[in-house]
């Protein structure tokens, strides 16, 4: 049925008439009329299948044309095209894209200096081997455990660039950028990778971005070869051997800039970020309290670790041996979110937290040897307050040192000691070293003291 409209659509306009006239002689002679109807119907029917065939072998060729025309990849906000030109047919760094998946994100965290080294070296072993592999899988075990941050990507990044996946590397250098929407080696990365898949417009503008922000020589040809596929003429910036005399105080001008989306990575949605526990801390560890609320006077104390708080109401709490003024210790129980660790790679602050620790320990001796010359006092205010003395005796002990004072007091009680008070001033002067006989009787005193 479609085709009997379609022919009747189709049907040319004689045949119309020459229907018109055949039903005309109808009126006259039926028989005629018929086989004349007949007839002209097989004409009609003959000339719309031609046209059928025809119409469809047009639309054959226009689909066979368009799919051996090659494939283009437009842009999300632009009207810019990348098409395939026959003289990128003869390009020997281009690349495919890859068919391998992306490695693993991350959610971004400031990532201590210390795993970064941990990763640097791991991954250096791992090439010096040959296993760039291994080395990716360093990196991405390294964010897994620490947080993403742009250095790491940007690494991981070129390797991936070195094994000839472009398209892992831009999706690390977008999430890079991110991050940190300056970061100079992100969009140079990725503008070499969209060099090596012919994307020249964007290789274009990511390869201006990084030379904007920081001029490398080593990548200006590939930013002029770059250039050259879109008929932009690049002036680089002057150097003293093209002005030996004197460098010219005006800049040269910027090259054009082009900003549309990236379609490859739409756009970087990292995982929602999970707290990750605190690593446990161990005893003598140097630590610093930090976010202290109810006693804010302790934030920015040192203290020692010394252990985790047993007591079951205390769970999460470490007994934390402070530092405060005047040499003094004091151990408290702090939560673990209160206590910071001290970086051992950051050379400066351990250098200044052992100084710091020097000088508290200074502060502590001289402290205790003075609450130990203060019990020595006390002792001796004891005995003389027990003992009979003169106020001469009492003075001369006094002068002493305190141990030296106790050491008096102590000889004296024995039952030898008659006469206390001569045996104390005989012994003072003698250890001050004056002349006992200065007192006209010190002598015979000392020795009547003694006698029984």
């Amino acid at each position: 049925m479609s085709f009997l409209r379609l022919g009747r659509s189709l049907m040319p306009f004689h045949a119309l008439v020459t229907a018109a006239s055949t039903t005309q002689q109808c009126e006259q002679s039926p028989q005629v009329a018929n086989s004349m109807l007949v007839s002209e119907w097989d004409n009609s029917m003959s000339q719309v299948m031609k046209s059928t065939y025809v119409l469809v072998g047009v639309l054959v060729t226009i689909v066979s044309s368009s799919a051996d025309r090659p494939r283009t990849k437009g842009f999300a906000a632009g009207p810019f095209v990348e098409e395939v030109k026959p003289d990128d047919l003869d390009d020997t760094e281009r690349l495919p894209k890859e068919s391998e998946a992306w490695p693993q994100l991350f959610p971004p965290a400031n990532t201590s200096a210390q795993v970064r080294h941990d990763a640097e070296k791991a991954a250096a072993v791992a090439m010096q081997a040959g296993d760039f592999t291994g080395a990716i899988n360093v990196y991405t075990e390294a964010m897994r455990s620490g947080g993403s941050n742009p250095q790491m990507l940007c690494t991981r990044s070129a390797l991936l660039l070195k094994m000839k996946r472009p398209c892992a590397a831009i999706r690390d250098c977008t999430a890079a950028l991110k991050i940190n929407n300056h970061m100079v080696k992100a969009y140079r990365l990725r503008g070499m990778a969209h060099r090596r898949l012919g994307h020249w417009k964007k290789a274009y503008r990511d390869l201006t971005e990084a030379q904007h922000l920081k001029f490398d020589p080593d990548t200006s040809d590939m930013h002029k070869m770059v250039a050259g596929k879109l008929g932009v003429t690049l002036t680089g910036p002057k150097t003293r051997e093209d002005s030996p005399k004197k460098r010219s105080k005006a800049r040269e001008s910027p090259p054009p800039r082009m900003f549309f989306s990236d379609p490859i990575i739409p756009e970087i949605h990292f995982p929602a970020p999970v707290a990750a526990p605190d690593p446990p801390l161990e005893k003598g560890q140097a630590v610093l309290l930090i976010g202290l609320q109810r006693a804010p006077q302790l934030n920015g104390r040192r203290g020692v670790v010394e252990r985790e708080d047993p007591r079951p109401a205390s769970k999460g709490r470490w007994e934390v041996e402070i530092r405060m003024d005047g040499g003094a210790l004091e151990v408290k129980s702090i939560k673990r979110e209160n206590i910071q660790t001290l970086n051992k790679v950051d050379r400066e602050a351990c250098k200044a937290w052992a100084k710091a620790e020097k000088m508290h320990k200074e502060a502590r001796d001289r402290r205790e040897q003075q609450e130990e010359i203060q019990k020595y006092k006390n002792v001796v205010e004891a005995k003389l307050s027990k003992l009979t003395l003169t106020d001469k005796a009492k003075d001369l002990l006094r002068t002493l040192g305190p141990e030296q004072a106790l050491s008096v007091l102590d000889r004296c009680e024995g039952p030898s000691v008659t006469n206390v008070s001569g045996f104390v001033i005989t012994q003072a002067k003698l250890l001050l070293g004056q002349d006992s006989d200065s007192d006209g009787d010190g002598e015979s005193q000392a020795k009547k003291a003694r006698s029984e």
